[in-house]
């Protein structure tokens, strides 16, 4: 879903601000009521400026393009979905630069810029949401945007199974308002990258790149650290030992890697190893490497597909999932069901629910506040 860490090999660096990640600092806020939005959101559905209109344009330049001016319609539908965001990601809101459109985003429907942080302050950065993905006409719900990135292993992704699509949960009404659309899943996850940069889960880099600094956070739940031979990694020049973040359980590099290759996140700079060996694999290997995969994922610790591209968008996809479950919209008996292939149907019980994520569930609900119980308050 968002291309924020295309760079690339996910190595252990240096961290000049070390510690634990701060929380309540950055989601706190002095005189206000709990859950109380700090911003009007007009002020932030604005075009990026300065920095943050640089990195637009470095990021958009072989496709994309910024949106010069929003239709009356989707300023408003946006700002409506803004206003209805749960108040935690509201909070995060206020602390990023802005949010504003772009078109032909490339292998993302949406991307957090690494722009303008204050680390002291803990504020910075900037949403773009691509303006073609998931349309306000379409009838998709936040909570349902999930089940499509396990999509992405079918056997035929681009199937389309109407009205019985079991991905898809048949409550309440067809019509989808601010408070349940698929684009508001956009800002919780890309709201998510911000918050785990912002606190100190990840650190920037000298080229302004997300990076894991140590495995005594959040990292440290899902993921482990492999050392490896450089030579097999593209990108590493001059290297012959890199140390690179890999799956801790469940996930062994090369099922991984056909993963990662199944979801087009171009493993070859991401797995040891996996380079060499495929020009190899033939689609049989293949489909029994996604199968495996497929299966284990949960029991890796990760809620999709895409959360097992690397630990940032790991974050991303949790703390979308850990509001929507507090809001009521995902519980444990829900399930998604994927054609893989290899192996065929499957149903998969409510990841974000599963036991394998407990621990890591528990850290995150508790950083996050929502310890003390769902709140249930969706109308579905």
């Amino acid at each position: 879903m968002c291309a924020l860490c295309a760079s690339l090999l996910l190595v252990i660096t240096g961290c000049a601000r070390a510690g634990r990640p701060r929380y309540a600092e950055v989601l706190g806020a002095s005189g206000q009521e709990p859950g109380a939005a700090l911003t009007e959101v007009g002020d932030k559905l604005r075009p990026p400026a300065g920095e943050c209109r640089d990195r637009a344009r470095e990021y958009l330049a072989d496709h994309g393009t910024l949106v010069a001016t929003l239709s009356p319609e989707l300023r408003a539908r946006t700002e409506d979905v803004m206003r209805g965001l749960h108040p935690i990601a509201q909070r995060v809101l206020d602390r990023v630069h802005g949010v504003w459109y772009a078109r032909n985003i490339e292998s993302a429907a949406a991307v957090f810029l690494t722009c303008g942080v204050d680390e002291v302050a803990a504020t910075g950065g900037f949403i773009l949401l691509d303006e073609a993905q998931f349309p306000f006409d379409r009838p998709l719900r936040d909570a349902e945007v999930p089940g499509l990135y396990w999509r992405a292993l079918a056997a035929d992704p681009a199937a389309v199974l109407g009205e019985n699509d079991p991905l898809r949960r048949p409550r309440g009404s067809g019509e989808v308002g601010a408070l349940h659309h698929a684009a508001r899943y956009l800002l919780l996850h890309e709201l998510g990258h911000a918050l785990s940069l912002l606190t100190g889960e990840f650190v920037l880099d000298d080229a302004l790149r997300m990076q894991v600094h140590g495995l005594d956070g959040f990292t440290g739940f899902s993921w482990k650290v492999m050392t490896t031979d450089g030579s097999t990694l593209p990108g590493t020049r001059g290297k012959t030992r890199v140390r690179a973040v890999v799956p801790r359980r469940s996930l062994d590099p090369m099922t991984w890697g056909s993963l990662l290759d199944t979801i087009g996140a171009d493993p070859d700079p991401l797995v040891p190893g996996y380079a060499l060996a495929r020009p190899r694999r033939t689609p049989a290997t293949l489909a029994r490497d996604v199968c495996a995969g497929g299966l284990a994922l949960v029991g890796a610790g990760f809620v999709t597909p895409t959360a097992a591209r690397y630990p940032t968008e790991d974050f991303a996809e949790m703390f979308a999932h850990a509001l929507l479950a507090d809001e009521g919209k995902l519980l444990p008996g829900d399930h998604v069901i994927v054609d893989l292939p290899g192996c065929g149907r499957r149903e998969i019980r409510s990841p974000y629910h599963a036991a394998p994520l407990g621990p890591k569930r528990a850290y995150l609900e508790s950083a996050l506040g929502l310890h003390s119980g769902r709140r249930a308050t969706a109308t579905l």
